[in-house]
């Protein structure tokens, strides 16, 4: 008897996979999903591109953002009993990690590690709940021995900015790249010759723009607060400190 059902195609198989495997497709090489498939790394890699994606990275990306389960599943009411509360929250705050994992550039990583060891001095703008996470780097720095000021509000940011010169470096934080005071003296730093890094959740903010070095940290808001964003810089910055230590061990 002939058989009439085809069997599925190699990128079919990427399909059903990926459909099978859900967010664990998150932590997985292209090896290991390929090698799953019983497919190529390039027929993983056309499968995405197939599907709208640049790639397996931004194939990846996409599904960090979307929700867990058919619903937004990090997203919160403000009227949830306790555990859903608990599971929600921590469903977005890995959500956050994972999301910052896959879009933090190496390359940026990089130059923001060269840009802060040569310099003379690092000043961190940060206002409002970006403030305990400049406090955080400021501190993590200073026990390596490098020079941070740390500058919340207009007029010390204006203040920091009468001695910048082109051996400094200015790192600012906000995670929708659209504070005010905080993208004017990003600017104005940059104008006057120090290289510019911000952290920020926005790669196309005004922010980012003014940066001559964009970290990304992903991560959204709820009930008003930037949790999400904060848990995300926060591995960014202790990110920036181990990449300096393992640079001055090398």
């Amino acid at each position: 008897m002939r058989q009439t059902d085809n069997p599925p195609t190699a990128e079919q198989r990427v399909a059903i996979f990926m459909a099978d495997h859900g967010r664990d497709i998150l932590d997985m090489p292209l090896s290991q999903i390929s090698a799953a498939c019983g497919v190529s790394d390039a027929t993983v890699v056309r499968y995405c591109l197939h599907a709208g994606y640049k790639g397996l990275k931004d194939f990846k990306i996409a599904m960090a953002r979307a929700s867990g389960d058919g619903g937004n599943t990090h997203i919160l009411r403000g009227d949830e009993p306790l555990p859903e509360l608990q599971q929600r929250l921590f469903a977005g705050c890995m959500d956050a990690l994972r999301a910052t994992a896959l879009q933090l550039s190496s390359g940026e990583m990089r130059r923001a590690l060269r840009a802060i060891a040569d310099s003379d001095h690092l000043d961190v703008y940060a206002c409002g709940g970006s403030q305990p996470i400049a406090a955080y780097l400021r501190h993590q720095l200073i026990k390596l021995g490098i020079r941070t000021g740390v500058y919340s509000d207009r007029t010390s940011m204006l203040l920091s900015q009468s001695r910048l010169g082109s051996r400094d470096t200015v790192l600012s934080i906000s995670s929708s790249g659209r504070t005010q005071d905080v993208n004017d003296a990003q600017a104005s730093a940059r104008e006057a010759g120090a290289l510019t890094i911000c952290i920020t959740a926005q790669p196309e903010s005004p922010l980012a723009a003014v940066s001559d070095i964009v970290l990304l940290a992903a991560g959204d808001h709820f009930l008003g607060n930037n949790t999400y964003s904060r848990l995300s810089q926060l591995a960014v910055v202790d990110l920036l400190y181990a990449g300096l230590v393992v640079t001055r061990q090398g």
